[in-house]
């Protein structure tokens, strides 16, 4: 029972995840920088609902239930289940999504609060503070979008290799 329990939470808030941050990474964030400052509305409505706080739980759930079935799967003897070309797609997909999360906590997720911070304060002189912020978040963001894509390759072909 508890492997599909974490195998049901590591594909539901994975695919949640990935989805969320590719949506938001390669569609919302262009189509928010075309509409101008008027897309700071739009911005400071998804964090009103909260989502710096939920796609975080969604990954932290993801990564948590993929350790855990890798653990599983390697039944003590990771070393043999690395040596495998699925347990290598397993390892380089949950690098690539462990490295997407550390990004996206560490720098890409303070950029794009501090920006929405300055353009709410609406203080005078903050316009190129506010658009390098954004460039810098769009730019991690775009990064850790791939990186979540290549995760999510190695996941959906590692039991076929």
């Amino acid at each position: 029972m508890l492997m599909i329990v974490l195998r049901f939470a590591h594909v539901f808030f994975g695919a949640l995840w990935v989805g969320m941050m590719v949506m938001g990474t390669f569609f919302v964030g262009p189509a928010v920088e075309e509409v101008g400052p008027d897309g700071g509305k739009f911005m400071a409505a998804l964090q009103r609902r909260r989502i710096m706080t939920i796609m975080p739980l969604f990954a932290l759930i993801t990564l948590v239930s993929g350790m855990w079935l890798f653990g599983r799967l390697a039944g003590g003897n990771m070393s043999a289940l690395l040596a495998t070309p699925m347990g290598l797609a397993f390892a380089l997909g949950g690098a690539a999504a462990l490295i997407a999360f550390v990004i996206g906590i560490a720098v890409m997720r303070p950029a794009m609060i501090r920006a929405q911070q300055l353009a709410q304060s609406g203080a005078p002189g903050t316009g190129p503070e506010i658009q390098r912020l954004r460039a810098r978040g769009n730019l991690l963001g775009r990064l850790v979008g791939v990186l979540l894509l290549f995760a999510l390759a190695g996941m959906a072909v590692a039991r076929y290799l």
